[in-house]
């Protein structure tokens, strides 16, 4: 969770820090994935069935703030903390996907845009709804035991459906591979066409980008959002890179193209960060 402040006229992102002991005691109960465990039924609400979406899979969309403070430890989440999530999960968990987000080379020039205020996003796509409730259940004290030993940070959590997909099998990414992460933030009276950026705007991308460029495309639809409000992001996308100086090349050339296009879909600039895949479940 983020929260804001005003400095020199104007709001800035300061992310939620917890020391080790509110962690484990529960201040803010779901400080991490691991803490999700005792509110995912809320997360994933009833009237929601796989067949409600366009792959019939469901995915969690996780972000870990960066910032003043806060802690977060990606190799021992990819070592120790998703491992275990995979080991006590089994198959109702169809991949688990972290990723980290490069740290900037240089300060943001004056004017120009900030660093995305993320250390990490994970994505985890669930194959039975069902069973994974019940691992909630029974494996989620462990879970949270683990989770002091890398963050002591609230990240943002939300539940969507996947909504569209082209290229490569999700299957076909691996460890090293860069994903542009985009997030649609959602907010009251905001627009977003799912339907439009499925049919128009996505086939337009991959049709100007080419498969050189763009090795996977994937699109989701914000369903709920931690506790079963509304999800912090109405919209979420992965654009898995195939070959980065092919792709920026292509955004040269082709991204006043794209952000024309914008207005159809949506009424809400996204906020849009490279990644790199750190670990995979």
């Amino acid at each position: 969770m983020t929260r804001f402040r005003k400095r020199d006229g104007r709001k800035h992102a300061e992310p939620e820090v917890y020391s080790r002991r509110e962690v484990m005691q529960g201040t803010g109960s779901a400080v991490t994935l691991g803490l999700l465990a005792s509110v995912f039924g809320a997360v994933l609400p009833e009237r929601v069935r796989a067949a409600d979406s366009a792959e019939d899979v469901h995915c969690m969309t996780i972000v870990y703030p960066s910032g003043a403070g806060v802690s977060f430890n990606p190799d021992y989440y990819r070592d120790h903390h998703l491992k275990l999530i995979m080991k006590l999960y089994g198959s109702s968990i169809q991949r688990f996907e972290l990723r980290t987000v490069a740290p900037a080379a240089a300060p943001a020039p004056t004017g120009g845009p900030p660093p995305p205020p993320f250390a990490a996003a994970v994505n985890i796509w669930i194959n039975n709804l069902d069973a994974f409730n019940a691992n909630n259940r029974e494996h989620g004290r462990e879970l949270v035991a683990d989770v002091p030993h890398f963050t002591n940070a609230m990240p943002t959590i939300q539940f969507d459906e996947v909504h569209g997909t082209m290229g490569a099998p999700r299957a076909a990414m691996k460890v090293g591979d860069t994903c542009l992460t985009i997030l649609y933030p959602n907010s009251e009276g905001v627009r977003w066409d799912a339907d439009y950026y499925r049919k128009e705007h996505m086939p337009l991308i991959m049709r100007l980008y080419g498969k050189d460029a763009i090795k996977r495309f994937e699109l989701r639809k914000g369903a709920s959002g931690q506790t079963g409000g509304k999800p912090a992001y109405i919209g979420t996308v992965n654009i898995y890179i195939n070959d980065q100086k092919a792709f920026d090349a292509a955004g040269a050339q082709h991204g006043k193209t794209l952000v024309a296009d914008v207005p159809h879909f949506s009424s809400v600039m996204p906020v849009a960060f490279p990644t790199l895949i750190h670990g995979i479940g």
